[in-house]
């Protein structure tokens, strides 16, 4: 493969929860990091700044891991697995454009956000462009992936559309909080793993299984990041917390908390929902902790977890498929560091 050929200067490292995974493909996270920036040159002179602003930022790269580890357990990589692996990444940094907008987020990734630097009109149509540019990218890839891709791309905005619609509402089931970060979050997380077996024409169950390993492990993910959020510091974290309460989203550990709290909890929960955070708010950590909800929250993740696991079953066994239960168990780990950093309260 000819892949590698390129004179661009190399992307100086950044810090990765995944550093012993990513050690051994770091030559192929190098391209795709370049490649992604070369992404904001397609665009007009006047704007490529703004898209060098986002395509820039230091993630995690958590979705490209995903494409090249599948790849690996699934029979290798080829240059497709690459330019999915840019896809899937930029759809991820539109999502998070848009995320910003909707959540009033004023730091991401330790940099001020889109949409605080230059309001929400530029921030939606750079995520509009975002999308685009990652499908026009997708195009050198088969029919089949495309379609496949444009759908996922559906049914993350579509589970965006009933979260937002189902902001402030305090008859949220947790079967539904359930389904709609499934949909918003474990399909970018399907979207990789599943696809880059079907890039090397692995067996239906063979990528069906890892694209519901995948689903399983966003969604841990995401309840995760619903804990951040809550008692995250965002120093720590590169991002502005506290934007689910403020906007009214209904987070696990905040349903949990509403649904088997006394009456006098739920009328402060209401309370600092629909006003924003007040002297309450670290009563309603102590209650979250306190009440057992935090490690209920925990739990879930954990099963979450624990199905991902072993949905990768079928496959053979080699070093890719420890690396990716070796995913699953760091985010375990960190789940676990977060419930027990708060056991003082």
């Amino acid at each position: 493969m000819t892949i590698f050929k390129n004179n661009a200067k190399p992307i100086a490292s950044k810090p990765d929860i995944f550093h012993n995974l990513t050690s051994q493909l770091k030559d192929y996270l190098g391209w795709i990091d370049r490649e992604i920036l070369n992404q904001a040159e397609e665009f007009d002179a006047g704007v490529v700044p703004f898209f060098r602003y986002v395509l820039e930022s230091e993630g995690k790269r958590i979705r490209p891991l995903l494409v090249l580890l599948s790849a690996k357990g699934s029979g290798g990589i080829i240059e497709d697995h690459l330019y999915l692996a840019v896809v899937v990444e930029m759809i991820h940094l539109a999502t998070l454009v848009h995320d910003d907008i909707l959540d009033g987020a004023s730091m991401r990734r330790g940099l001020p956000s889109v949409t605080s630097r230059w309001g929400s009109e530029i921030s939606v149509l750079l995520g509009d462009s975002l999308f685009a540019q990652a499908l026009k990218v997708c195009c050198r890839l088969h029919p089949d992936i495309i379609k496949s891709v444009a759908n996922g791309v559906c049914v993350v905005c579509s589970g965006e559309i009933l979260q937002t619609r189902r902001r402030f509402d305090w008859n949220l089931l947790e079967e539904e909080y359930l389904k709609i970060i499934q949909m918003k979050t474990g399909e970018l997380f399907r979207i990789p793993c599943e696809l880059a077996a079907r890039l090397n024409s692995a067996s239906q169950s063979i990528s069906e299984a890892l694209g519901r390993y995948g689903q399983a492990l966003g969604s841990s993910y995401q309840i995760y990041d619903d804990c951040l959020d809550l008692f995250g510091n965002e120093e720590n974290v590169g991002k502005t917390l506290g934007t689910d309460l403020g906007g009214g989203k209904l987070t696990l550990p905040i349903l949990y908390l509403y649904q088997q709290g006394s009456e006098e909890m739920k009328r402060t929960i209401v309370e600092i929902f629909e006003n924003g955070v007040s002297e309450d708010w670290e009563k309603i950590q102590l209650w979250i902790v306190k009440e057992g909800v935090l490690q209920k929250t925990f739990q879930t993740a954990m099963n979450f977890l624990e199905q991902g696991k072993k949905e990768l079953d079928p496959l053979p066994e080699s070093d890719e498929k420890e690396y990716l239960l070796d995913v699953s168990n760091i985010l375990g780990k960190h789940l676990a560091e977060l419930v027990n950093a708060q056991s003082a309260l």
